[in-house]
């Protein structure tokens, strides 16, 4: 199966996930910051990126753009509970391996998001 980088600052949310995706046979290497994903990036050469949007230090627009810049072709699923309209969709037209994900979310809907992007 794939190997997953996770990035939420909220650690309830991060296990919520992590157990999610282990127990559906992927690897999950986990990040609270986007400081800590890139280096997790750099370090275990992920199949997909995770990551919330609000997070301290630096958002999830400043890793996948960091990310982009050198795998532009990553899949990376975009979380969030409270993004603006016009922000989400500049980040989807801009970056095309990008798929939004609002929470709340459905496991169900994650765990498609993830069969797509591991295929």
């Amino acid at each position: 199966m794939a190997t997953i980088l996770l990035v939420d600052d909220e650690s309830d949310i991060r296990e919520s996930i992590r157990d999610m995706l282990e127990a559906d046979g992927h690897r999950v290497v986990e990040a609270t910051d986007g400081q800590e994903a890139l280096q997790g990036w750099r370090a275990h050469q992920p199949d997909l990126l995770i990551t919330d949007f609000w997070m301290p230090r630096m958002n999830g627009l400043d890793v996948i753009e960091s990310v982009a810049a050198e795998q532009p072709a990553l899949p990376i699923i975009l979380m969030s509970g409270g993004m603006e309209d016009h922000l989400r969709r500049s980040v989807l037209q801009h970056f095309p391996s990008v798929r939004y994900l609002p929470k709340p979310f459905a496991n169900s809907q994650l765990r498609e998001y993830v069969r797509d992007a591991s295929q």
